[in-house]
């Protein structure tokens, strides 16, 4: 994992599950306070999950709002 220690990929792993994905299938590439960025190596499908509501986007800028990025 990039930059993901292994305690923290477990938490990360965690979100993924409550919010309704499967995290076998994913890798996490990237987290923090705010979400987790995971990438399904086999579809290149790339899902960020925001922790505070476990609402799962498809860009980082949909975190912040902007109206132009689907969820």
């Amino acid at each position: 994992m990039i930059g993901v220690s292994e305690g923290k990929d477990q938490e990360a792993r965690a979100i993924l599950e409550l919010a309704g994905i499967d995290s076998d299938k994913y890798r996490i590439w990237h987290h923090n306070s705010i979400y987790v960025h995971a990438i399904n190596e086999e579809t290149k499908e790339s899902v960020i999950v925001e922790k505070a509501t476990l609402e799962v986007v498809k860009s980082p800028g949909a975190l912040a709002g902007d109206p132009g990025l689907e969820k």
